[in-house]
């Protein structure tokens, strides 16, 4: 993935501005205010980054190619400093050249790509047999450490067989992230996102190790969220807001929301901060 306009670098960083990319900086209906809000808020994101020693992370689900195709989509023409993909289990810096580099610092901490397939094998196959059925999202498509699957609600208690999930997760020492499907973003109504990951990887993780790298603190965090995987980031983040479209279970458990939906909201936020 190479772009030919990005944000300029900046000798110093003085805050770190980071987005979920899906349902919050890029609105999947792309309607034409929509995108309109949305390049405006490059510009100014753009501008800010220059005076005020900004750098911008995406911190995304997501993995490049797809990214790339919905950039296309929204005629984005703008790329952040750094983009945390596959829910913080990948970690790229855009170079001077415009060419996404992953950063090795990041990298070098993941496990063995094969130990770490086994042990999601070996967890899917045991919560199979505990009768906790996994649906592979096949449409998302599966990363080298982001294993993402779909779990359907039936008869059963929702909060008990999550509970059973986490343990699993956790006895196998299998990092997960657990939240109410976004509709908006693709995903089948009533259905929950059950994704694997190493741990100490995420979108909370990977903004912490781009706060040390940048020489941040947490109150010189600024992120934005649409749903329940971007809370712990959020919650790190010493300003984080959810967006007004949020789902309805992230704002029950986050307060800070912003007063209008996608980029309009997000750049309302940021004008208290930066002008």
């Amino acid at each position: 993935m190479i772009v030919k306009k990005c944000f300029a670098s900046t000798d110093s960083t003085k805050a770190l501005i980071c987005f979920d990319f899906d349902e919050t900086y890029f609105p999947h209906a792309c309607e034409k205010g929509q995108l309109e809000d949305l390049h405006a808020m490059e510009l100014y994101l753009n501008r800010i980054s220059r005076q005020h020693h900004v750098k911008i992370a995406w911190v995304t689900g997501s993995d490049c190619n797809s990214l790339a195709g919905k950039m296309e989509r929204a005629r984005l023409t703008y790329m952040p400093h750094f983009i945390a993909a596959n829910l913080g289990t990948e970690l790229y810096q855009l170079t001077a050249g415009g060419e996404l580099k992953q950063i090795y610092d990041w990298k070098k901490h993941l496990p063995v790509q094969e130990e770490f397939n086994q042990l999601v094998e070996d967890l899917i196959h045991m919560l199979s047999l505990d009768g906790i059925a996994l649906q592979p999202q096949t449409m998302h498509g599966q990363s080298s450490y982001k294993k993402n699957y779909y779990y359907f609600p039936n008869e059963d208690d929702l909060a008990e067989v999550m509970h059973r999930i986490r343990q699993a997760a956790a006895a196998a020492k299998v990092g997960l992230n657990v939240n109410a499907c976004n509709p908006l973003a693709g995903d089948p109504d009533g259905a929950y996102d059950v994704d694997f990951i190493p741990l100490r990887t995420g979108k909370r993780a990977a903004v912490q190790f781009l706060a040390n790298h940048c020489m941040v603190e947490p109150s010189q965090i600024y992120a934005f969220g649409d749903s329940g995987n971007d809370l712990e980031m959020l919650r790190y983040a010493g300003n984080g807001f959810l967006v007004a479209n949020a789902t309805e279970e992230a704002k029950q458990k986050h307060s800070q929301v912003c007063g209008t939906p996608y980029a309009a909201g997000i750049r309302t936020t940021l004008q208290h901060f930066f002008i």
